[in-house]
């Protein structure tokens, strides 16, 4: 292939990577807020009012970002931009960095949207500023990741090109420190846009071929396989295209070319005709004479000729005896030394099939140990399934304390990182939603440790309020892995349930886990504070605060982890997404449980089916009606 061809199948390659990333394009049309918005923007201002009463300004900067997010999803930009500026002002006098980030983060990207790409990046500068400083925990480099894109992006809009150079290039070394092949090949793709946009066609087309080699490598570990095959096809379908073209391009210079000989023939034969008729009858006769004299000529040259070459002949015939003799003599003197060789070759197979069978025999011995060790390995995999759930309470059992009620519990691998726990204490029911850090094995440990302090906790210490059960809890993960000298960062996400029945009330704090409650026909999300646990990186100001809910009426209550809103899946094999979820919860609520449950399984599972997917991550969701 010629490297003119080469070079354009190159540039057609840069124009579909680039297509693909920038094709999905976004409609900011302004949406009618609907009754159940409404509804909740309501409730929130009160929430947002009683606890500002309070002087408790984080619960109450929680329902004014929990307004401004109902307005976003509408794309009322102006109404979310107010309410995130006044819950800026609160995390501001709290002295809460990670708040102060996330807000301007959204801000940055609202007015993104907006097309004002200064003060998008005015505020995103802020959020990187702090987002640095947390960059050696994992949670703290993923939100720094996204932080560099946004403000990159940005940047790019404004033409700032080197400045959002700058931050990709000090995103793409976080990734390389890390590994991560899926950050690595976005931040490729993002720094060949901006070099592209730049007019630097050299650097763009050297970050788009890094971008090409990361994207091969990361399918090959995660991304779904019909997409590749279909973009594949899209530039063999180019390639075949451009090829086609250049045969028919040949085809039309090779057509030219005889149409031009066709017309010098003509002219030739037509330049013959005159002059033969122009010739007198005289001029024939001189040219008859002189012909035939040339002919005589050509007769008596004609017969030397034949002597000399049947002379000629005998001569060759001769030299060709005498050389078939020579070369027959050398090609028996070769034929030996071949056979010499062949005869070498034999012995050295017959050694090296020898040594492959023994190579073999070791080869099948590892594999019958391999074999072996593997099998020790489930063996002990499966016992900690039964210790794991020798663990658990039933799943069924929850109904003793909440006759309502169901447990949906999925693990990724034989054994699971999410688990769930439960008792009744002092006249209250406590339920505990937990994500360790992890699945498998890993996760199963943690999951282990966790349920012993809970033990510890709870039925040992009498602790029954849900913010200090978290606290013990944190520090309990903090003593039993030793974390301030080995500098271990696991941990794990949670939500905490108390339900006192007497008094009619459920108290709840999570960490970085929310809960769904739905009464009176609204669906309320309840945030956890932005504290995990375990970890050294947390500040000692912090502490979890807990949220109170009156029971009245019949009250629904959703707990979960992560795994199921991130399940993969669907005809396009994305995120199943929280929004999805809680839109179910909302249209199954008023089935009874154990239709729900199954509800639930069945879309995870058709959801996976679809895209062809395997199960991501540990699934947990915990369901109840509350009826005082």
């Amino acid at each position: 292939m010629s490297m003119k061809k080469k070079r354009l199948i190159f540039f057609i390659l840069i124009y579909f990577i680039f297509s693909f990333s920038n094709s999905y394009s976004q409609n900011y049309k302004k949406q009618n807020l609907t009754n159940q918005d409404s509804a909740q923007i309501k409730k929130y201002i009160e929430n947002y009012e009683m606890y500002l009463a309070k002087s408790d300004l984080r619960n109450a900067s929680d329902f004014l970002n929990q307004i401004a997010t109902i307005y976003w999803n509408r794309n009322h930009f102006e109404q979310s931009i107010e309410y995130f500026l006044k819950s800026l002002k609160l995390n501001q006098q709290l002295g809460n960095d990670n708040g102060i980030a996330g807000i301007n983060s959204n801000l940055g990207m609202i007015y993104s949207d907006l097309g004002q790409f200064q003060k998008s990046v005015e505020h995103l500068e802020k959020t990187v500023a702090i987002r640095r400083t947390e960059k050696n925990t994992t949670i703290g480099r993923e939100n720094l990741f996204n932080s560099l894109l946004n403000l990159a992006a940005s940047l790019k809009q404004l033409g700032k090109y080197d400045q959002a150079v700058k931050y990709l290039e000090e995103a793409l070394g976080y990734a390389k420190e890390i590994n991560n092949i899926e950050k690595i090949a976005i931040f490729y793709l993002q720094l060949a846009e901006v070099h592209e946009s730049a007019g630097h066609e050299d650097l763009a087309r050297n970050y788009s071929e890094k971008y090409v080699t990361f994207y091969k490598q990361m399918q090959d570990e995660k991304v779904n396989k019909s997409q590749i095959a279909m973009e594949n096809e899209m530039l063999r379908s180019s390639q075949i295209e451009l090829e086609k073209k250049l045969k028919e391009l040949e085809l039309a210079e090779k057509t030219v070319e005889l149409q031009k000989k066709e017309i010098q023939v003509k002219q030739y034969s037509s330049k013959a005709d005159s002059l033969a008729n122009n010739l007198s009858k005289a001029q024939l006769a001189a040219k008859f004479l002189e012909e035939q004299a040339l002919h005589e000529k050509a007769e008596r040259q004609r017969n030397r000729i034949i002597f000399g070459s049947l002379l000629t002949f005998a001569v060759i015939v001769a030299f060709i005896f005498y050389y078939a003799f020579h070369q027959k003599k050398k090609a028996n003197i070769a034929l030996a030394l071949k056979n010499d060789e062949i005869m070498r070759q034999q012995s050295e197979i017959i050694k090296q099939r020898d040594e492959l069978d023994i190579t073999n025999k070791e080869l099948d011995t590892t594999n019958k140990e391999l074999d072996k060790k593997n099998n020790q390995i489930m063996e002990s995999i499966n016992y900690a399934k039964l210790i794991q759930t020798a663990m658990l309470q039933r799943e069924t059992a929850l109904d003793t304390y909440i006759p309502e009620s169901f447990i949906l519990f999925k693990p990724k691998n034989v054994v699971s990182g999410d688990f769930y726990w439960y008792t009744n204490k002092n006249n209250k029911v406590i339920i505990a939603t937990i994500d360790c850090t992890g699945h498998g094995v890993p996760g199963a440990f943690m999951s282990m440790i966790g349920a012993n302090i809970l033990n510890q906790i709870v039925l040992i210490e009498n602790i029954t309020e849900p913010d200090l059960i978290l606290e013990e809890l944190h520090i309990g993960v903090n003593t039993a892995l030793n974390q301030k000298h080995t500098g271990n960062d696991d941990g794990m996400d949670a939500s905490v349930l108390v339900i006192d029945k007497k008094k009619k009330l459920i108290s709840f704090s999570g960490a970085r886990n929310p809960i769904v409650v739905i009464k009176d026909g609204i669906l309320e999300e309840i945030d956890g504070d932005e504290i995990s646990i375990g970890g050294t990186q947390r500040r000692k100001s912090e502490k979890f605060t807990k949220k109170e809910i009156v029971v009245k009426g019949d009250t629904y209550l959703y707990s979960f982890s992560d795994g199921y809103q991130d399940q993969f899946g669907g005809k396009l094999n994305r995120k199943f997404m929280q929004t999805r979820m809680k839109d179910l919860f909302f249209e199954i609520h008023k089935k009874n449980m154990k239709e729900q449950k199954e509800i639930l399984n069945d879309k995870i599972e058709n959801w996976k089916k679809e895209g062809n997917a395997k199960q991501t991550d540990d699934i947990l969701i915990v369901g109840m009606l509350l009826q005082f």
